[in-house]
């Protein structure tokens, strides 16, 4: 009977209970680093292909805008040298400007009147340093467009961009 009594004693029992405990949160902590190494990759790879996608955005944004400005610089280019060949003949007289005018008729009777369609139509001529000065408040307005359409072009684009990426 003393070896009955000697497997009912419980500290072998518990010993061996500890150690089966310890042993499965041993491998459960193994488990859990295992798992907590494998999201840090994963992270780290996510965030490099984020770092290199936005990277590839912000060089195709630089190059839309920089086409855009040379586009944009382009077109103001071409437009000032048209205005100073314009102003240039408005200048020398080769290029004349004038505006109708609404012309004085002389009353030859009580009941006489004219319509504008009985008479002709009458022009005033500009001098050059009045036709000039129109010419160039219709060029800044002209070049203000031009702006804000290149502003727009670059909304647009950029909007673009953002929009493939997600």
């Amino acid at each position: 009977m003393p070896d009955f009594i000697k497997l009912l004693d419980p500290r072998p029992w518990l010993a061996l209970a500890v150690a089966a405990a310890v042993l499965f949160c041993v491998v459960k902590y193994k488990d859990a680093i295992h798992q907590v190494d494998k999201l840090t990759a994963q992270i780290d790879k996510d965030k490099a292909e984020a770092t290199a996608t936005a990277r590839e955005n912000e060089k195709l944004m630089s190059r839309s805008l920089a086409a855009i400005a040379t586009t944009h610089q382009k077109e103001m280019q071409d437009e000032k040298d048209k205005r100073d060949k314009f102003i240039a003949d408005v200048r020398t007289g080769a290029v004349r400007l004038s505006i109708p005018v609404k012309a004085c008729t002389a009353r030859t009777g009580a009941n006489t009147t004219t319509g504008p369609g009985n008479s002709p139509e009458t022009r005033a001529e500009l001098t050059p340093e009045a036709g000039t000065a129109l010419a160039a408040i219709a060029a800044d307005g002209d070049d203000a467009i031009r702006q804000l359409n290149a502003c727009i072009d670059s909304y647009q684009a950029i909007k673009a961009i953002t929009n493939r990426q997600q």
